[in-house]
C-alpha cells in the first residue's frame, strides 16, 4: 500500500528539483546573453524573455529611468497577446508600485493588482493587469530601471521574486557594461581626434626637416617642383608662420651708419 504522505513528499521534492533546475538554466542563459552582448536592448530582451518563460508571466516590459528620475523610458513592451492601445513613447511617471520598487531597490509584486489602488494610475487603453511584479535594475546600489512582469496565472510567489531579482542583477550587469562601452567609445573618439591633430601638427614640423636647396646669394629656396621661392614664402607655405620685417643691429649700422646708434637705442627702449 502506497503511503500518500510519502508520495506527496516525493512529488514536492521532484517539483523543487525541477524548479531549481529551471532557475539555474535561466541564470545560465541570461549570463550567456551578456557574454554575447552586441547591444543592451537586444540583451535585455533576451533576458526578459527568459524571465517571462521560467516564471510564467504572459506580459511585461523593460524600462530605464530618465536622468531626472521622474519617468520610465520603455525599451520594449510585451502585451502577451492582450489588446494594448497605449503609445509606448508616452511618459511613464514613477508612482504606485513602480515607485516602491525604485525606492526600496528590491523586487515587489501584487497578485491583487487588478482590484488595487494602483490601477488608478494606468492610462486608458492599457493592457489588463491582474498580477504584477517589478524587479529593479541597480547600478552602484542605485535603481536605474525595471523589469516588469505581469499576468502570471495563479499569481507570483516568493520564488518568482527571487528568480526575477537574480535575472535583474544580470540585466544590471549588461546595462553597466553597455554604459561603460559607450564611455570608452566616446573617449576613443576624443583621443583619436587629438591624435589626428597632433599627427597633423607633426607633419607640418616634419615638412621643414631635411636639406633645403638655398641660393648662396639671394637666399631663395628651391621647392620640390624645382621653383625658386623667397625664404619667407617657402616657410609660410610649409608651416603656420607669418613673417614681419625689420633690421638687425648689424644691418642698421651697415645701411644707416650715421644714425645707427640712435635707431638701435630707440628700439632698445
Amino acid at each position: 500500500m502506497v503511503n500518500n504522505s510519502s508520495h506527496s513528499e516525493t512529488n514536492r521534492t521532484v517539483n523543487e528539483v525541477k524548479r531549481r533546475q529551471a532557475e539555474t538554466e535561466a541564470l545560465l542563459m541570461a549570463s550567456q546573453a551578456v557574454l554575447r552582448m552586441t547591444d543592451f536592448n537586444t540583451t535585455a530582451r533576451a533576458i526578459f524573455d527568459t524571465a517571462r518563460q521560467v516564471i510564467g508571466a504572459t506580459s511585461g516590459y523593460v524600462a530605464l529611468l530618465t536622468e531626472d528620475g521622474a519617468e520610465n523610458e520603455v525599451l520594449f513592451l510585451e502585451s502577451g497577446g492582450l489588446p494594448c492601445n497605449v503609445d509606448e513613447s508616452l511618459p511613464m511617471p514613477i508612482r504606485g508600485l513602480r515607485e516602491r520598487a525604485y525606492r526600496e531597490r528590491k523586487v515587489v509584486y501584487d497578485n491583487g493588482f487588478g482590484s488595487s489602488e494602483w490601477t488608478g494610475y494606468l492610462p486608458d487603453g492599457h493592457v489588463q493587469l491582474d498580477a504584477v511584479l517589478f524587479a529593479p535594475l541597480l547600478d552602484r546600489d542605485k535603481a536605474v530601471g525595471l523589469i516588469g512582469l505581469a499576468n502570471k496565472p495563479g499569481g507570483f510567489t516568493r520564488d518568482d521574486a527571487r528568480i526575477a531579482g537574480g535575472l535583474g542583477e544580470v540585466v544590471s550587469i549588461a546595462l553597466i557594461n553597455s554604459r561603460t562601452l559607450e564611455l570608452l567609445k566616446a573617449s576613443e573618439t576624443k583621443y583619436r581626434k587629438k591624435t589626428e591633430e597632433l599627427e597633423e601638427a607633426l607633419s607640418q614640423v616634419r615638412s621643414l626637416k631635411g636639406l633645403l636647396p638655398i641660393c648662396a646669394s639671394c637666399k631663395n629656396i628651391r621647392d620640390d617642383k624645382g621653383y625658386w621661392q623667397a625664404v619667407e614664402s617657402y616657410i609660410s607655405s610649409h608651416a603656420e608662420v607669418e613673417f614681419t620685417h625689420g633690421l638687425c643691429p648689424g644691418c642698421i649700422r651697415k645701411l644707416y651708419p650715421d644714425i645707427a646708434d640712435e635707431i638701435i637705442g630707440s628700439e632698445g627702449a
